[in-house]
């Protein structure tokens, strides 16, 4: 129940009518007064789940070719599709890449959104890409452009080779992890007498 109407009625039935009216207005401004507050309630900010979405898979697959050769496939364990969106919001995804049909890495993210007309995919959260040969990097987010065939960023990245690697803000990346430069911030971590490059530009 509301403070402010439950006094309103309790003085009602003890204070003389002369003082009914002042204390009317002193509720009213009360009330007015703290509209320019921020509401409180979690149900005021809006949340995507409240959205129903129009189409919903589980354990989705998808399978990306070009002349027919595989070049990627992507798996997820739920796919949402939303009236009025291009991209499909994508829960626990993996993305397993193929060069000339050969498997050589595997991206893996909490979450997602998919392009179905670019084939471009967004991965958040904890998003890493390990390759067949132990190359990995760690991130929280990463572009796929489908076009290009590169993966991007514009966060902190973490690129580890064997005991090699280096850390860096932003990334351009091919997704097996042979070419890969880090543009900002770069701190390359090399084991002492290693011979050899790290593989980070």
């Amino acid at each position: 129940m509301n403070p402010a109407r439950f006094q309103s009625s309790r003085w009602r039935r003890f204070v003389p009518p002369v003082w009914t009216s002042v204390l009317a207005v002193l509720l009213m401004a009360g009330c007015f007064g703290d509209q320019g507050a921020e509401p409180e309630s979690p149900s005021a900010r809006p949340r995507q789940r409240d959205q129903v979405p129009e189409q919903q898979i589980f354990d989705y697959r998808f399978i990306e070719t070009r002349q027919g050769i595989r070049q990627w496939i992507l798996e997820s364990d739920e796919m949402l599709k939303f009236a009025g969106q291009d991209g499909m919001l994508l829960v626990d995804l993996k993305m397993d890449f193929f060069q000339d049909g050969e498997y050589h890495s595997t991206l893996t993210a909490d979450s997602g959104r998919a392009n179905q007309v670019t084939r471009d995919v967004h991965a958040w959260g904890t998003v890493v890409v390990v390759t067949e040969d132990g190359r990995k990097l760690e991130t929280e987010e990463l572009f796929f452009d489908n076009e290009t065939q590169l993966i991007t960023n514009e966060v902190f990245n973490r690129f580890t080779r064997g005991n090699d690697g280096g850390t860096g803000i932003g990334l351009e990346a091919t997704p097996d992890l042979e070419y890969i430069e880090i543009k900002e911030n770069v701190e390359a971590e090399v084991e002492d007498g290693a011979q050899g490059e790290s593989g980070v530009r």
